[in-house]
Order: structure tokens, then C-alpha cells, then sequence
């Protein structure tokens, strides 16, 4: 099946990965509920990022297979290489997941990331060695052209659209949209408490497309129309993110890597992705010591009709 793109709509591409439903030395264990209950919004490939666990599970990338509880290998590293977006249908709440794989390759599968804690145990961070770290001591400013420059793929700032990008996070931090923490959203979760939420892009192209928003979407998306922005027209990819540690930050620019899929179509390659998107992002330090910023991205009619093989 092949899904023809529209604007922001490549941000919600499904993507067909050739990863198998089982991992060697790990049992399957399906459930036809489980895996009906979700609905896929997204799929996307990742950088290499070390996390380790023992809470939760790993699963297959649609839930039907439990392969195993993470509490079984406490000690493995945990690397990523892909994340996606599942919609729980009774529950009317989305997750990310990310798809893990341990360092000799022996086990993984998809676990919720709000299980995953960043870096090894003894809190050294191994994420890949090209990866520019942000530091607390940075300016605003710093942290947003690192963030820029690990978009990689031509990536640079855009004059207007990084003030679009500040316009919006004046808006959200000055009191008039609210956004719901993750214990709001989740009140079922226990180990939520203290977590701020965060919105992972798209929300114009889900409203248009008729998506199931939450109340985060649907507040994300007026803040948007209200700064100008015209979603609708389904070209731009946006986000508004509070994270309680500056070095997360960095992790945003997942979300936004190139996209390998779309390689070779109408010249685009891994070097040249982002020279014709115009790209904001703004980053704020907050009273709290948390981090919030809005990242925005405009892309041009080219990318309308690119394919996506899922």
C-alpha cells in the first residue's frame, strides 16, 4: 500500500519496518486484545540512544507479542534505533515507544519510554559520539542552534519561522493555554507524578485529517492558528515540549531526523533534506529549572507528494 504525503502529512507516515516479530532467547506471548486495543500513528527511524530499565515490558511493534519483562535483564544497555506513536483506542490516550536492541544484539523489541531511563547505570551518558551535548550552562540561544545542528540533513535556522517558534512559546508559558501533565492524561499510572507532558508534532495534519485529538492536541493546534500559523494548510510540523533535563532536549531532534524513506525522491538525499524547510526553534529555561521549547517546521509544496512504501 502506498500512502501519498501531504505537507505536515510525513510526519504521520506509516512506515513498514523490516524488524521480525520475535527476538532470539525471548518467548512470545500474544494477545489479539492487546494488540487491537492500539491504533498506529506513526513509525519512525531514530538516532542511537543508551537507556536502561527494569520496569515494564518489551513488546512487538503493534504489542501483539510480550517478549519478555525488563525487570529479566537489568544490567543490559538498552540502544535505540526507532520510535513510534500508538493511539489506545478505549482509552483515548497516545504513547511513544521506542525500539530497543541490547549491544550484541541478542535482545529487544518496542518499550514505552516513560520506562526508559537515559544513560547507563552508573548515569554516564553513551549516546553517539558525534552528538553535540547541550549543558545547563548554555543560553538559550546555544541550546537552540546544537538542537538545529543535530537535525543534520541542511538543517538552518529560518529568521521568520524561528520567531514564529518564539511567539509560540511566549504564548504557551504565558498562562493562557493550558497543557495537561502526563498524570492529567494518565491518571491509571502510578509512576507518572511530577512528569510534564510532552507534544510531539503534527497536530495541524491530525485535526484536518479528522484524528482523534487529545485536549493537548486541541489546544496545541488553536495555539498554533492564533500565531499565525496556518495549520490547515497542512505544511507545517510542530511541537511544544516542557522536559525536566537539558540534555532531553537534544533527544527532539528524533523526532525531526530526514527521513530515509524519502532518499532519492525529487533529489533529496541524507545531506540536503532540510535546505529548502524553513526551521524555528526556541528554547527557555523556566523558573522551575525545567526546559520548555517549541519547535516549528515549514516545509515546501515539494514534499506534498512524496511516497512512503508501508
Amino acid at each position: 500500500m502506498k500512502l501519498y504525503l501531504k505537507g505536515v502529512m510525513i510526519a504521520t507516515a506509516v512506515v513498514g519496518w523490516g524488524w521480525h516479530s520475535s527476538i532470539v532467547g525471548e518467548a512470545s506471548n500474544y494477545s489479539a486484545r492487546r494488540a487491537n486495543s492500539v491504533r498506529l500513528v506513526w513509525r519512525h527511524s531514530m538516532g542511537r540512544h543508551a537507556y536502561h530499565t527494569v520496569k515494564g515490558a518489551r513488546y512487538s511493534k503493534h504489542l501483539g507479542v510480550k517478549y519478555s519483562t525488563n525487570d529479566d535483564l537489568p544490567d543490559v544497555i538498552w540502544y535505540t534505533d526507532a520510535h513510534e506513536k500508538l493511539y489506545n483506542k478505549a482509552k483515548r490516550t497516545s504513547a511513544i515507544y521506542y525500539h530497543v536492541k541490547s549491544g550484541d544484539g541478542q535482545h529487544g523489541g518496542w518499550i514505552w519510554r516513560g520506562y526508559l531511563t537515559a544513560g547507563i547505570l552508573n548515569g554516564k551518558n553513551t549516546d553517539d559520539e558525534n552528538y553535540e551535548k547541550v549543558t545547563s550552562d548554555d543560553s538559550d540561544e546555544a541550546m537552540t542552534q546544537k538542537m538545529i545542528r543535530y537535525l543534520g540533513g541542511g538543517a538552518h535556522s529560518d529568521p521568520q519561522t524561528t520567531a514564529k517558534a518564539k511567539e509560540v512559546l511566549n504564548r504557551s508559558l504565558n498562562g493562557q493555554y493550558h497543557f495537561l501533565t502526563l498524570q492529567e492524561l494518565n491518571p491509571y499510572k502510578n509512576d507518572l507524578s511530577g512528569k510534564d507532558f510532552v507534544i510531539s508534532q503534527n497536530v495541524g495534519a491530525q485535526k484536518v485529517a479528522g484524528y482523534s485529538a487529545d485536549k493537548n492536541d486541541i489546544t496545541y493546534f488553536n495555539l498554533l492558528t492564533n500565531s499565525g500559523i496556518s495549520t490547515p494548510d497542512r505544511s507545517f510540523v510542530g511541537g511544544y515540549y516542557i522536559e525536566p533535563r537539558v540534555d532531553t532536549l537534544t533527544l527532539l531532534g528524533m523526532y525531526y531526523a530526514p527521513y530515509s524513506d524519502f532518499f532519492g525522491q525529487k533529489g533529496l538525499t541524507r545531506d540536503n533534506y532540510f535546505d529548502d524547510v524553513k526551521i524555528g526553534v526556541a528554547v527557555t529555561k523556566l523558573a522551575s529549572g525545567k526546559y520548555a521549547t517549541s519547535v516549528i517546521l515549514h516545509y515546501p509544496k515539494k514534499f506534498w507528494d512524496l511516497v512512503v512504501d508501508d
